[in-house]
């Protein structure tokens, strides 16, 4: 084991972490895991849950959304 791994601690390993569970984030990690269902992907945010950060009054396009999860809405009412 490396000197600067602490023996003490536990550790995960992943194939892709990713910063930031805003949009962005959370799009990529979706269509990672679209295109590769086993990969192990981690997703770091600073805010006490996802979205704790977004500040938005406006109305949501959901051009993008139907894009990467063409059946959404379908799922949403479920």
């Amino acid at each position: 084991m490396p000197d600067s791994i602490r023996s003490d601690r536990e550790s995960m390993e992943y194939d892709v972490v990713i910063v930031g569970a805003g949009p962005s984030g959370l799009s990529c990690a979706i269509r990672l895991k679209q295109l590769s269902p086993d990969l192990n992907v981690c997703i770091l945010e600073k805010g006490s849950e996802v979205g704790a950060h977004l500040l938005s009054g406006a109305v949501f396009e959901p051009r993008a959304l139907d894009e990467l999860v063409p059946d959404w809405a379908e799922k949403a009412r479920r």
